[in-house]
């Protein structure tokens, strides 16, 4: 009888817990739902010659732009412009700027990462096929120096990765899903999955989660990250408190990032510029 009872009483627990975690999902929805608009304002525009450049990756910190164009990574400031082609690793899965002075090239196919210096020549290839042992990167970014964000799709674990003495330093607990995009900045790393946005350390450990609904694509400025699916985008801080949302029905096809307050778009050959206005408190 006691048995049965230490049973129902598990079982009971068990069902409460789900329901209050039902009932948190269903009020921060209701939040997110609800949350204030940021105005947006277009203040300037530049346009590329026609079909040179098919994606746009980014803005670093010194407002060099980053594109490609199949197996070209190309670097702008002003007049001047930096290319690293490789037709033996392919077309470039991610590139991130988190470091201009490293930038990181991954190539997916290759299970290969590619650190390049300022002027886009490359200083380091790491051959994630070679290392014992081996390591099924399905997505890379760039942190803290002769370290990296790696998640292994073998593992399905977040790998905060020595590069220099092939060691991992920390690991997550292994996902229960798989990643939409992972994004980094030096002490923090942010998984993006179908209903859900999780931010870990560097340990890899939990820090936070918010549940989401089928965002596709993700961008972090250090103190913001950004959301984008389909025209909408919402904005968060660093610790996943919504700072508002806002909806652009043009010009975003082509890539888009976000840096010191301006949303940067990239489409039909023209990177729009515009500035955010977050709502007062």
């Amino acid at each position: 009888m006691l048995s049965d009872f230490l049973v129902y009483h598990f079982m009971c627990n068990i069902v409460i817990m789900l329901k209050l975690h039902l009932i948190s999902i269903f009020l921060l929805n209701c939040i997110l739902c609800f949350c204030q608009e940021i105005s947006t304002s277009l203040v300037d525009s530049l346009s590329f010659q026609k079909n040179k450049y098919r994606n746009f990756i980014g803005i670093d910190a010194y407002d060099n732009l980053f594109f490609t164009k199949r197996e070209v990574v190309s670097k702008i400031k002003g007049n001047n412009e930096w290319v690293y082609t490789n037709y033996e690793l392919g077309i470039p899965t991610s590139v991130s700027l988190l470091n201009p002075l490293q930038i990181l090239v991954f190539y997916k196919e290759n299970n290969t990462v590619v650190l390049l210096d300022r002027f886009l020549n490359e200083t380091r290839r790491i051959e994630l096929n070679n290392l014992s042992p081996l390591r099924t990167a399905w997505w890379v970014e760039n942190t803290k120096s002769q370290q990296l964000w790696l998640y292994d799709g073998e593992s399905s674990q977040l790998d905060f990765f020595n590069y220099q003495n092939n060691s991992s330093l920390y690991k997550s607990i292994p996902f229960l899903e798989q990643p939409v995009q992972l994004a980094s900045d030096f002490n923090t790393a942010y998984v993006l999955f179908k209903d859900k946005l999780n931010r870990y350390n560097i340990y890899g450990t939990l820090m936070h989660s918010i549940p989401l609904s089928n965002y596709t694509n993700l961008s972090i400025d250090y103190s913001k990250v950004l959301l984008k699916k389909e025209y909408l985008f919402q904005v968060f801080d660093n610790r996943l408190n919504s700072l508002g949302k806002f909806k652009l029905k043009k010009n975003n096809s082509s890539g888009f990032s976000l840096r010191d307050e301006k949303l940067y778009i990239y489409a039909l050959d023209k990177l729009y510029i515009y500035q955010l206005t977050y709502p007062s408190k």
